[in-house]
């Protein structure tokens, strides 16, 4: 689910979502599981694992419907899945009954707990998810997100919705471009070599322009 009409589709997937206890009454916390669901949605290869009771299933489409609608860039998506065994991707945002048997790249959080508990493990993070991860502290998810938006539907108007939501590190790129002249940002020498390549796809794109040009080198 991409998109403005996101929230609307949730809402006739997600019933139970009302009767949830408000997931608000820890703002911390909350504010901590929205922030790895952006970090794991950066990047394809991590996930959410949410270890949820039985008896728990408005919380568990609670959760869902805060993250999506709330923690999640319009591009951006976690595919979710819930039961008793964990399925294979592309599911990656996961709602079940036992923890994960071992380790895995995203972040674990245990609402059977007393209080809900919240452990990361992004071992390498991508270029995108660090640019992300340095400018929530400064500017708050709900305005960071806003710029990324921005980015992101740029993105979309040159190379499609396809692209534009698999290329984070495009997305980081134009954002910083245009909110943060001048500001130097961490990047391996691989990391710069597809940016670039998406760059010059970008530029050359044959959709309308949006006036963006520069080496990615100039933001690393």
């Amino acid at each position: 689910m991409r998109g403005d009409g996101r929230a609307r589709a949730l809402d006739a997937l997600l019933p139970l979502r009302t009767e949830a206890p408000s997931l608000a009454r820890d703002a911390v916390f909350l504010e901590a599981l929205r922030d790895a669901a952006l970090l794991a949605s950066l990047d394809g290869a991590a996930c959410l694992y949410c270890k949820i009771r039985e008896d728990q299933r408005a919380l568990a489409e609670a959760v869902v419907h805060d993250l999506c609608c709330s923690a999640l860039p319009r591009l951006q998506f976690l595919p979710f899945a819930a039961g008793t065994v964990i399925p294979p991707m592309p599911s990656r945002l996961l709602l079940a009954l036992d923890p994960p048997e071992e380790d895995f790249e995203g972040a674990f959080v245990d609402f059977t707990a007393g209080q809900p508990e919240l452990h990361l493990n992004f071992p390498k993070l991508n270029f995108a998810q660090r640019t992300v991860r340095g400018l929530l502290g400064p500017l708050g998810l709900g305005l960071l997100l806003s710029m990324w938006n921005a980015a992101g539907s740029a993105a979309q108007e040159r190379l499609g919705t396809q692209k534009a939501a698999e290329y984070t590190d495009l997305a980081a790129w134009l954002m910083l471009r245009r909110n943060f002249p001048g500001n130097e940002y961490a990047i391996t020498a691989a990391e710069h070599e597809q940016l670039r390549r998406r760059v010059e796809e970008y530029e050359y794109s044959p959709h309308e322009a949006c006036g963006l040009r520069g080496d990615p080198g100039e933001c690393a």
